[in-house]
């Protein structure tokens, strides 16, 4: 790649999926999908053995099973999912490069410029390295692509999958990637696409050769059109923001792919399951949230959102659902929808908010006593998590703080 920088992209292959088999590996090369055994719930993951025969992520149950009947259902669990991703992230930062990125809890940008010219490395032989090393400590399979800035290196991921590597180049930017059609470009989602192509712009080359003036494109893109233009040329950021590594918001979305819902129990039972999400990803991170935002999206693909700031910073998983479900109430008007999201912002971390307390008052929730308070408070003039209950020691066993290192967000993200 001459004298420019590499940049790694490196995503976990079916994460959740592949989180459960890392613990019983009587599940490999086995259907599995994510979600509640019911007919009607809808997988947040599925495997490649399902994948391979068409299935989707967003599917119903009962669609899955009609495609593999062998199919096995997995209650989600989150706090392996974040637990396990965290300690991936800390072992490749330890022994790789501390230049790293976190873009979701299964993604990441590494910058490996000094190591491979330090040691005179082969791009592609370290990323085999480290996909093996990986995948024998911790047992998850991941994908690596490799270029000379995090738009191509992430394009390149796309086609590793799964377990690969892919190096893109100029050369692989004109011959591969420019043919694809538009929706294969990173961060371009299915509205954008169809304004692109009622415009004639189908592939990513047409994006590449638009005119930056065209007014027409600039409807779509705003003052965002050069930024997509460049990329579509290999031109973008090289930059790992490990500067930013403080969280911004966490959320979680969930499009219905195969059908829309208007199913009131279900989208309840859909809502509750994000808001769990949401705040355990919140309390790993030590972050309380300002504002609670509820997306929920149409059957003409539009999401429309509502916020609704918070009396008292929380992520308190009852306290969030209260919000969420008032919030949600006033968007659905009754109607089919097509997905629903749940995002919490306005994060400070909680050691870093400083809360009188009473010794006097009465208080019979074990999480709000007051020697868990005393704890917290001196915390908050220690400004670390040093003070720790024996029942926070034994959970850390399990547990390594680590994300605040990395983690610049935690928002699933759809495309523009």
């Amino acid at each position: 790649m001459n004298n420019k920088k590499i940049i790694f992209h490196i995503d976990f292959d079916s994460y959740f999926c592949s989180a459960h088999r890392s613990l019983n590996s009587d599940l490999d090369n086995k259907p599995l999908a994510i979600g509640k055994n019911l007919k009607r719930s809808i997988a947040s993951s599925i495997s490649y053995e399902l994948k391979n025969k068409g299935a989707k992520v967003g599917w119903p149950n009962y669609k899955i099973l009609e495609i593999e009947p062998k199919t096995i259902f997995i209650k989600p669990n989150f706090d392996l999912y974040v637990s396990l991703s965290n300690r991936i992230f800390d072992y490749i930062a330890k022994n790789y490069s501390k230049n790293i990125q976190v873009f979701s809890i299964d993604e990441c940008w590494v910058d490996v410029t000094s190591i491979v010219n330090n040691e005179n490395l082969d791009p592609k032989i370290l990323a085999l390295k480290i996909q093996r090393e990986i995948m024998q400590k911790f047992r998850i399979p991941l994908s690596i692509g490799i270029s000379y800035n995090k738009f191509l290196a992430k394009m390149g991921t796309n086609f590793a999958k799964p377990y690969g590597v892919k190096i893109i180049d100029k050369n692989e930017l004109v011959n591969e990637i420019w043919p694809l059609p538009i929706i294969k470009y990173f961060g371009i989602g299915e509205p954008t696409k169809n304004k692109l192509n009622k415009i004639g712009i189908q592939t990513i080359k047409d994006l590449a050769k638009a005119n930056k003036e065209s007014l027409k494109l600039k409807a779509i893109f705003g003052s965002k059109l050069g930024y997509f233009v460049n990329e579509a040329n290999g031109i973008s950021d090289d930059i790992i923001h490990a500067e930013k590594n403080e969280l911004k918001s966490i959320g979680r979305e969930l499009t219905f792919l195969s059908y829309d819902l208007s199913d009131t129990e279900e989208i309840v039972k859909i809502l509750s399951n994000l808001v769990d999400q949401v705040c355990l990803r919140a309390k790993n991170r030590n972050m309380l949230a300002g504002v609670v935002t509820v997306l929920v999206r149409n059957t003409n693909k539009h999401w429309n959102s509502k916020q609704k700031k918070l009396v008292f910073l929380s992520r308190d998983p009852d306290e969030i659902y209260k919000v969420s479900y008032s919030l949600f109430n006033e968007i659905w008007d009754g109607e089919m929808i097509r997905g629903i999201g749940v995002r919490l912002t306005n994060l400070k971390n909680e050691f870093l908010i400083s809360n009188p307390i009473s010794l006097f008052e009465k208080n019979e929730n074990k999480k709000n006593s007051k020697i868990e308070r005393i704890i917290k408070n001196t915390n908050n003039i220690l400004k670390s998590n040093l003070l720790k209950t024996g029942t926070e020691l034994e959970k850390d066993k399990v547990k390594e703080k680590i994300q605040m290192r990395y983690l610049e967000e935690d928002t699933a993200k759809k495309g523009y």
